[in-house]
């Protein structure tokens, strides 16, 4: 493949890094790029927005990692993180949209620090917790932690200094005010006119912080997200939003607040993981023609807020599926893979073919060899995910077939 992206640096030519690496012979690094079934113009304005963003302090480009389980685990998104922030001239204002993960008592991004106090009860858009005695308005995180405690509060510390702080959910009454302790300073929120929620200003940026719920008894919050921004727009942000079990439907049907959060995001550039929880069934089971239907609500949704945008949708991996108590062949990869190429040609979308550079049918179990994937044959390990995240990058700052 040849290098795309040269830019101009202090009057002199220079090419952005790519990530070099050795790779297992199971991986097929010659199906790593991107093919674009129908047309390249979403991708190169995308790729003329990361040139300014090398060049210029003060541009910015938004990108959008939505997905399951790979997602959710924040190897993968953390890595690609990581690389885009390495190649802008100042580094990104802000993450976006997060989820206090462990309030919800579930797997987490750890590249942001959360610990909580009190009792809490996590849920899931995809497997709504049953035992929750109120239905979560989920949004863009499709997650939720709902807690009746008094004595409820998390602490949040990120890398990233922010000035304003969006606490997302819903209170059981109009007398609730989380209140968010910084320093010295204990600030009661005023309730968020943009979000469904609450929001707290501070004097200056801060990057750690304590939220108290301020519930009296009977009273609960159902908290749904947050969202710390700073007063600087700079740099490269890599917004990911990942929640296990994730079907192309989770977030236009079970995510009402989706919309209105997604629409202060407007990325540039949005990266599809959605696919492998769709087609977890029996192949007879699977219909292509619904899969990309779901798919289009989503992508239309997309594009009616950020028309520009521009597209890649990520192949399954060959992997394995849950039947019973035992985990048997996931036949589907190969319809999806055709789906999504149906897609990027129909929305003029690239295509990253993790399913080929897996070596297709039955190479889960090479890269489960490898170390590169668990003993599920359904997700992979850290080194795997942080593998993908290189490809990934690499493919992006590479011209594709």
């Amino acid at each position: 493949m040849k290098k795309l992206l040269l830019l101009l640096a202090a009057g002199a030519a220079v090419s952005l890094g790519l990530h070099s690496r050795e790779y297992p012979q199971c991986v097929h690094t010659d199906a790593g790029g991107l093919h674009f079934p129908a047309g390249r113009e979403p991708m190169e304005r995308f790729r003329s927005i990361l040139r300014a963003c090398a060049e210029s302090p003060d541009s910015t480009a938004t990108i959008l990692h939505i997905g399951g389980s790979h997602v959710q685990a924040g190897w993968f998104s953390s890595r690609m993180r990581h690389h885009f922030d390495s190649i802008s001239a100042a580094p990104a204002s802000g993450r976006g949209f997060i989820f206090p993960y462990p309030l919800a008592h579930t797997n987490f991004d750890h590249s942001y620090n959360v610990s909580g106090e009190g009792d809490w009860i996590g849920s899931l858009s995809p497997n709504p917790n049953r035992k929750l005695p109120v239905r979560p308005n989920f949004g863009f995180t499709g997650l939720a932690a709902y807690t009746a405690d008094t004595s409820a509060a998390f602490c949040l510390g990120t890398p990233v200094p922010f000035k304003r702080l969006h606490i997302l959910g819903e209170a059981s009454d109009g007398s609730v005010f989380p209140r968010v302790i910084s320093g010295c300073d204990t600030l009661c929120c005023a309730r968020d006119t943009l979000l469904s929620g609450f929001v707290a200003e501070f004097p200056s940026e801060v990057d750690t912080v304590r939220v108290e719920m301020g519930l009296g008894k009977g009273q609960y919050f159902t908290l749904t997200g947050l969202l710390p921004e700073s007063e600087r727009k700079c740099g490269i942000s890599y917004i990911s939003t990942g929640v296990n079990g994730a079907r192309t439907t989770t977030w236009t049907e079970r995510c009402p607040e989706f919309p209105r959060e997604f629409g202060s995001i407007r990325p540039d550039l949005v990266i599809w993981g959605l696919g492998i929880n769709d087609s977890a069934c029996p192949e007879k089971d699977f219909k292509p023609e619904r899969f990309k239907q779901n798919y289009r609500k989503l992508l239309d949704m997309v594009l009616e807020q950020s028309p520009s945008c521009a597209f890649i949708f990520i192949t399954n991996n060959d992997s394995y599926r849950y039947s019973g108590r035992r985990m048997v062949h996931n036949g589907n990869g190969a319809a999806v893979r055709k789906a999504m190429f149906e897609l990027a040609e129909e929305y003029d979308g690239a295509v990253w073919d993790l399913f080929s550079v897996m070596g297709g049918n039955g190479s889960a179990s090479r890269w489960r060899d490898a170390s590169l994937m668990k003993r599920d044959r359904l997700h992979f390990t850290r080194e795997g995910y942080e593998m993908l995240g290189d490809m990934l990058f690499n493919a992006i700052m590479e011209d594709g077939e």
